[in-house]
């Protein structure tokens, strides 16, 4: 075994030669680094630049399962993995016998929101207010061997946070709801925020152009499980804060997100139809925007 992976060490970079494929045969042309990593059960070979092309990434991944091998082929497909994804399935010479392959990845995204069809009294401070979403769990079908053409189905959560600074704030009517209202006069403002946490589901579709640009279109179910009020500002020298948990966020919202990769960079965007908070309150549609990981 260690003279076959001497063998193909010394031979690799002679035999790589720009990028040419006939069948199973991948020519690269003067690449710039060759790593060869080797376990028990697994052999991966990554090759990063080529002639004309120092962004250039090859991957060749061969797994031993059970007396048999699983092979995964990536060629300029160069993202920010900071969570690798996990094969799943049986495949062979690279693919099953239908041409595709199944993954399972994961994903986190942080950006910004910037609530659009707002109530007029509402004064929203876009990079204040934030979102954070988790999904841990995400099928990822593979329609091609260079897994240029994905559908996913995901799994995960997900924080809005809509914050004013101004001189308004959110505040509780008698019919429970939330509404508007400004700050006396004697008071120094802090901020008034809206939050709502999500259990969240969405179906994708992704097809990648080449490494540098890819674009992607998910809708994403949201069960808005919980939702709070918070205000903090200063009076008389004292510091005081706010604080309620029910504010009548509407419990199913759908968020149509599409995904960016511009030069390596994955950005998304993110809009609901739906007002955050039920009828009775504060009127406000959500859009966030970000990096998606």
């Amino acid at each position: 075994m260690k003279r076959i992976l001497y063998l193909s060490f010394i031979l690799f970079p002679l035999s790589f030669s720009g990028v040419a494929a006939q069948n199973d045969t991948v020519i690269i042309n003067n690449p710039k680094k060759v790593t060869i990593v080797t376990g028990d059960s697994l052999q991966k070979i990554i090759v990063t630049g080529k002639e004309g092309d120092d962004n250039f990434r090859y991957q060749n991944t061969i797994q031993l399962v059970d007396s048999n091998y699983v092979s995964t082929t990536r060629i300029g497909r160069d993202r920010w993995e900071l969570i690798p994804s996990v094969e799943v399935g049986k495949r062979k010479d690279g693919t099953n016998s239908r041409g595709f392959s199944n993954s399972l990845s994961a994903h986190f995204g942080i950006g910004f929101t910037a609530p659009t069809k707002a109530d007029t009294r509402t004064d929203f401070s876009t990079f204040k207010s934030w979102e954070i979403f988790f999904t841990p769990i995400q099928w990822d079908h593979h329609f091609d061997r260079l897994e240029r053409n994905t559908v996913s189905l995901g799994f995960g959560f997900d924080w809005k946070n809509y914050r004013m600074t101004g001189d308004t704030h959110f505040v509780k009517a008698p019919d429970g709801h939330v509404a508007i209202d400004k700050y006396p006069l004697q008071v120094s403002p802090g901020f008034s925020r809206i939050k709502v946490f999500s259990l969240t589901a969405h179906i994708g579709f992704e097809h990648s152009f080449d490494k540098n640009f890819w674009v992607g279109f998910s809708p994403v179910v949201n069960f808005n499980v919980f939702g709070s009020m918070l205000t903090e500002y200063s009076m008389y020298g004292d510091d005081i804060k706010r604080l309620d948990k029910s504010i009548h966020q509407r419990p199913i919202t759908i968020d149509w997100m599409l995904r960016l990769g511009l030069f390596g960079v994955p950005l998304y965007v993110k809009y609901s139809n739906d007002n955050v908070l039920k009828d009775g309150g504060v009127k406000f549609r959500s859009l966030s925007f970000g990096l998606y990981l």
